[in-house]
C-alpha cells in the first residue's frame, strides 16, 4: 500500500496557523504527506491505493509521549499507595537475568497499549547487550517510532553496540538517546561523561530531574546546589540537547537556567500527582519559552497510558493552583502532546503535525458518542471529552498500524495471556493484590 487517502473526517492540524478543516482529507504517499485539503477537491485530484472514511472522526497528529518506562508493567495495579520514595527502596523484580522474558513480554504489552491509546512516537527506556537488541527488534515490529534512552546508572555501558545495532539494522523509526537515571541515583563523573559522549555523537540525553521535594533537599545537603537544574547546570549538563523529566520543584532561577540553556521539559501531570510528588510549575516554563512534552511515565506509577488524560489533567491542575480558567488552554496541552513533544526530540520539521511533507503519522479518533455530543469545538473535545478508547485508527510512517480498534502488528490475544502468566510465575503470592509499605512520617 504505497498511496492512502482519509477523507471526510475533522482534520485538525496543528500547523502554524492552527487550520481545522471540516470535511477534509489527508493524501499519503509511501510515508509522507502529500495533500491537505477539503475532501471533495482531494478526491478529483487522487487515485489512492487505499481510502479510509472518516466521517464522524476527528484526523489529527498521533501523540508523541515523551516519558514511559515500559518494562515496569509488570508491576501495574502493584505499588498504588506508595510514594516515589517509598517505591523506590522496594525490591519488587528478581535479577533481570530471572525474567528475561518478562522484559521482552512487558515491552510488547506497552507498545500495545501505546497503539491502542493513539501514540506514534516515545520516548523510552533501553537495556545493553543482547537483551537490550531484543527489546528494540520487538519495538521495530510494533510499528511504533521509538527514541530509545539508553539505560545509565553507575557506569556508562557499551552504548555503541546498541547505536551502531540501531543504525545497521532499523530505519529512523528507531533512534538512540542516552539515559541516566537520574541526578542522585548516577555518580557526577557519569553524568559529565554522558554529556560529553552525547555532543560526540549528536544524542539528546533524557534524565529525571527535580521530581520530588526529599531530591531537591538531598542535593542542596551533598552538592550545596539550589536544586537539581541548579546541579546539573554546574557540572554542565543543561544544555538543548537535555531533556529534562518532571521539573516539579524547580525555583525562579532554575527556569531562568533553562530559558538561557535551552533545555527542555517533560511534564508527567497523572504519574505526579499519584506518587504525591507536587505539580509542575507549567505556566512558568511556558511563560519562559521552554519547550514541554507530556508523557505518562510508567504503568507502574499511573495505571494506564492514555494521553487524552495527561492533556486534561495537565490543563486542570494548572487552572486549580491559578484560580483562573485562563491561565491554560485546550490548545496549548494539545500542541504539548503532539508538536512540542516533536520539538524537545529536534524532529519537528518531520513529525508533530498534519502538514504537507511531513511523516504521516496520525490517528483517527472516533466522535460519533455520547460524551462529543453536540460537537462544537474539536479541539476542546479531543482535550476534554476523549479518552485513549476512542482511538479508531493509527497510522505510523504512512503505514496502517490499527484499523477499527484491531492492531495490525501485534497479535493483541496472544500479548495479554503472555504477560499474565509471566505475572503470575514472577509473583506467585502477589496475584490479585498489591505491595503495601507502612506510611511515610511526617516531619
Amino acid at each position: 500500500m504505497n498511496s492512502i487517502l482519509i477523507e471526510n473526517g475533522i482534520i485538525i492540524t496543528l500547523d502554524k496557523f492552527g487550520r481545522i478543516i471540516k470535511n477534509g482529507a489527508v493524501y499519503i504517499e509511501n510515508n509522507i504527506i502529500r495533500d491537505i485539503g477539503e475532501t471533495k477537491k482531494l478526491k478529483k485530484e487522487y487515485n489512492p491505493d487505499f481510502t479510509i472514511n472518516a466521517a464522524n472522526s476527528i484526523v489529527m497528529p498521533g501523540f508523541v509521549n515523551s516519558h514511559v518506562h515500559l518494562t515496569s508493567s509488570l508491576l501495574r495495579g502493584m505499588l498504588d499507595d506508595l510514594s516515589l520514595k517509598q517505591w523506590d527502596k522496594i525490591q519488587t523484580l528478581p535479577p533481570e537475568k530471572e525474567i528475561r522474558e518478562g522484559i521482552i513480554a512487558a515491552s510488547k504489552l506497552v507498545c500495545l497499549e501505546m497503539i491502542k491509546a493513539g501514540v506514534t512516537s516515545y520516548i523510552g527506556g533501553a537495556h545493553e547487550g543482547e537483551i537490550g537488541k531484543t527489546e528494540i527488534d520487538v519495538r521495530y515490529r510494533s510499528g511504533l517510532r521509538g527514541f530509545l534512552a539508553f539505560s545509565i546508572i553507575n557506569k556508562i555501558g557499551n552504548y555503541k553496540d546498541i547505536l551502531n545495532h540501531i543504525r545497521d539494522n532499523y530505519s529512523d523509526r528507531i533512534q538512540l538517546l542516552l539515559g541516566p537515571w537520574w541526578t542522585l541515583k548516577v555518580p557526577k563523573e557519569i553524568l559529565i561523561k554522558t554529556g560529553e559522549i552525547a555532543e560526540k555523537h549528536n544524542l539528546k540525553i533524557s534524565i529525571h530531574v527535580a521530581e520530588t521535594s526529599w531530591e531537591i533537599k538531598e542535593i542542596k545537603r551533598k552538592t550545596r546546589c539550589e536544586g537539581a537544574i541548579d546541579y546539573l547546570n554546574h557540572i554542565g549538563l543543561l544544555s538543548p540537547r537535555l531533556i529534562a523529566v518532571h521539573c516539579v520543584h524547580i525555583s525562579k532561577k532554575e527556569v531562568d537556567l533553562m530559558q538561557k540553556s535551552r533545555t527542555k521539559v517533560v511534564h508527567c501531570p497523572v504519574s505526579n500527582a499519584k506518587l504525591g510528588d507536587g505539580i509542575a510549575p507549567l505556566t512558568k516554563f511556558l511563560k519562559a519559552g521552554i519547550t514541554v512534552g507530556l508523557g505518562s511515565d510508567g504503568v507502574a506509577t499511573n495505571n494506564c497510558i492514555d494521553m487524552f488524560q495527561e492533556m486534561k489533567v495537565a490543563c486542570l491542575l494548572q487552572r486549580a493552583i491559578h484560580q483562573n480558567p485562563q491561565v491554560m488552554s485546550a490548545e496549548e496541552v494539545l500542541k504539548m502532546a503532539t508538536l512540542n513533544g516533536a520539538k524537545l526530540l529536534g524532529v519537528d520539521k518531520k513529525l508533530g503535525s498534519i502538514e504537507v511533507g511531513k511523516k504521516a503519522d496520525l490517528i483517527i479518533v472516533d466522535i460519533k458518542k455520547p460524551h462529543f455530543y453536540p460537537i462544537t469545538n474539536p479541539v476542546t473535545h479531543i482535550v476534554y471529552s476523549a479518552k485513549a478508547s476512542d482511538v479508531n485508527t493509527v497510522i505510523i510512517d504512512g503505514k496502517l498500524i490499527m484499523k477499527n480498534r484491531n492492531v495490525i502488528t501485534m497479535n493483541e490475544e496472544e500479548i495479554l495471556k503472555e504477560v499474565q502468566e509471566i505475572h503470575d510465575s514472577i509473583f506467585p503470592n502477589k496475584q490479585l493484590q498489591h505491595i503495601t509499605s507502612k506510611p511515610e512520617k511526617k516531619h
